[in-house]
């Protein structure tokens, strides 16, 4: 007998008998217990390989979303909704007649957009019409997202006020529009 192959001994029982295989019984069997040792194989190799696509999608996803809202942030300074007239401007007059308006929910595409004046930075006051402009922040709107990042950019916010002698001036502080964006999770759907 050569090195490898296996010697079946028939048992005789009183109550059964075990029956002899042959070689190419035993071969076929050996055989097919290996393809599917190796289709297994393949699968999990194919679940992994998925599931590692399946995470690079949503990491590609959020930084596309991401820049989305830089680029939003970027360009909500010079629609003419916000704008003052110059660059990177906003008029707050303008932002305060928006503030409440549901139409804009849907008209940037991030999920949140707040402006806030930099200083005083100790003092965070929401504005309303009975406060404004003795405020600090303004939300435009808020689609109330769980899991959000934040991109934020500086700007001018300016507003028309009256001097002692009654004339019209604009009047500008340094604030920043902050513009949200939604993070996905691989396998957390909504």
């Amino acid at each position: 007998m050569k090195k490898g192959q296996l010697k079946i001994q028939v048992q005789e029982n009183c109550r059964f008998s075990v029956p002899r295989f042959s070689r190419g019984q035993l071969k076929i069997q050996e055989m097919s217990f290996m393809l599917m040792a190796v289709v297994i194989l393949f699968i999990l190799a194919g679940l992994f390989f998925a599931s590692v696509k399946y995470r690079e999608m949503y990491k590609t996803s959020n930084q596309l979303e991401k820049e989305k809202a830089l680029s939003t942030v970027a360009k909500i300074a010079d629609t003419a909704e916000f704008s003052c007239g110059e660059p990177l401007c906003i008029d707050l007059d303008k932002l305060m007649v928006m503030k409440d308006r549901q139409a804009y929910s849907g008209f940037f595409p991030v999920t949140s957009l707040s402006i806030v004046k930099v200083f005083p930075k100790d003092v965070q006051v929401e504005c309303t019409m009975v406060n404004y402009p003795n405020c600090t922040s303004i939300k435009v709107y808020d689609k109330h997202v769980g899991n959000e990042q934040s991109i934020s950019a500086f700007v001018s916010l300016c507003r028309q006020e009256r001097n002692s002698g009654g004339y019209l001036y604009r009047k500008c502080e340094l604030g920043k529009v902050i513009a949200g964006s939604e993070i996905k999770q691989a396998g957390v759907s909504k």
